[in-house]
């Protein structure tokens, strides 16, 4: 991870930075959602998320109900860490040895 082009970073190197919605806001990470079924594209409200589910709420690995009336997709979410010029999927394997925490309950996310 010491690497100074941030276009090599994998995902899981993205995710040791920023796990959490609480750590991804400190570091003025752009969250973004996209459905696949219906082409919608919507702005992630970070400070939300943390407001209502806390800053201990992880987006990496999860999806959501489409917001679109009618939709029946499920949304993807997809961020911008700071310094790098593109959105990148929110997918990657738990860092270090495998486990993963407790799947978040709230706002209508699976795992």
């Amino acid at each position: 991870m010491g690497s100074r082009n941030l276009d090599r970073w994998s995902a899981e190197d993205w995710r040791r930075t920023a796990e959490t919605v609480a750590k991804m806001r400190a570091s003025g990470w752009d969250v973004i959602s996209h459905c696949p079924k219906c082409n919608l594209t919507m702005q992630v409200d970070l400070a939300l998320i943390e407001r209502v589910s806390g800053g201990a709420t992880v987006l990496w690995n999860r999806q959501s109900k489409c917001r679109r009336i009618g939709c029946t997709g499920m949304v993807e979410f997809q961020g911008r860490p700071p310094g790098l010029h593109r959105h990148i999927p929110l997918r990657a394997e738990w860092p270090g040895c495998g486990a993963h925490p407790a799947p978040h309950a709230g706002l209508g996310f699976k795992a």
